[in-house]
């Protein structure tokens, strides 16, 4: 049996952070790097190794994984650019290695790096991912895998260590294009649910009542299930920040204009997120789009209990 490839991770962070301990705890070789060095040292307690940077984590990696916040961050470690000169994933990477982008990414973004990274010899992947924390932590992300489809096949085994089903999508940038209509569907829901549960409760009703008819019939969606209860108890602990929202939905928007596709509910969505961090809550859970509806409608919907 052949010994297992050593895996390479880029963007210890909220998601990736769960992500790389599930690639440890599965018996692969770890090497671990993050702009906040800090970060890493859970991971290295657990027996991953530490780069300096980028280029040593290519340079010692034979499959090497990105899980980093923005477009232009990916863009930034992959490619060794700002203070990364010369230090990035491009400038180590080995022929034969395979590049990983996990990271909600732009599908013209993604076909730009695969492009560089094949230049070099290697090969590429984006696997953007659906889930938040818990099934990062409990590794059962969905992943929406593409690229040349004897490369994913190659990849799978360590994709199924973070999550619990791997859709193939097609050729290189698909897997961002899906993951960004799967973001657009989420955040219009999310806005729809706390615009219609505020509307309730400036008419009168019970936001509680209005949440579990909500979720006895066929208006039940994940949101109303698992924001529901969260906004009524004012509990704005991030799974997944509203900043983060907001970008994902900024990224969809600006696909629909390379694509030339009409969403006037994704622009909508965007601003309302960007309202919302401009009065201070991009650090809460993406349900808090709900906080912002109350100072608007000057209505109470959250309740928080008494500590």
């Amino acid at each position: 049996m052949s010994e297992k490839p050593v895996v390479g991770f880029a963007g210890i962070g909220l998601m990736g952070g769960p992500m790389a301990k599930n690639i440890l705890k599965n018996g692969y070789p770890l090497i671990v790097w993050n702009r906040t060095p800090k970060k890493i040292e859970e991971h290295v307690k657990l027996g991953a190794k530490p780069a300096k940077n980028p280029k040593e984590l290519a340079e010692k990696s034979d499959i090497v994984i990105c899980m980093l916040a923005t477009p232009s961050a990916t863009e930034d470690v992959m490619l060794g650019r700002g203070d990364l000169q010369n230090l990035g994933i491009i400038d180590g990477l080995k022929k034969g290695s395979i590049v990983i982008d996990m990271s909600t990414n732009l599908p013209s973004v993604v076909k730009n790096l695969a492009e560089v990274v094949r230049a070099k010899g290697g090969e590429f992947v984006d696997a953007p991912v659906i889930g938040s924390v818990k099934p990062a932590t409990e590794g059962t992300l969905t992943i929406l895998a593409a690229g040349k489809k004897e490369v994913v096949d190659k990849v799978k085994p360590i994709l199924e260590t973070m999550g619990k089903k791997i859709w193939y999508i097609g050729d290189t940038g698909s897997g961002c294009a899906m993951k960004l209509t799967m973001n657009l569907h989420l955040h219009i829901i999310t806005g729809a649910f706390a615009e219609s549960i505020t509307f309730g409760a400036k008419a009168g009703l019970d936001p509680a009542l209005i949440v579990e008819i909500w979720n006895n019939s066929i208006f039940k969606t994940y949101i109303t299930e698992t924001k529901g209860k969260k906004v009524i108890d004012g509990d704005w602990t991030p799974a997944f920040t509203l900043e983060l929202a907001a970008k994902d939905t900024r990224l969809a928007v600006e696909m629909a204009r390379e694509v030339g596709a009409c969403v006037p509910l994704g622009s909508l969505i965007e601003q309302l997120y960007n309202t919302a961090i401009a009065n201070g809550m991009k650090s809460l859970d993406y349900c808090a789009l709900a906080a912002m509806y109350e100072r608007l409608s000057n209505v109470k919907v959250s309740r928080p209990s008494k500590s």
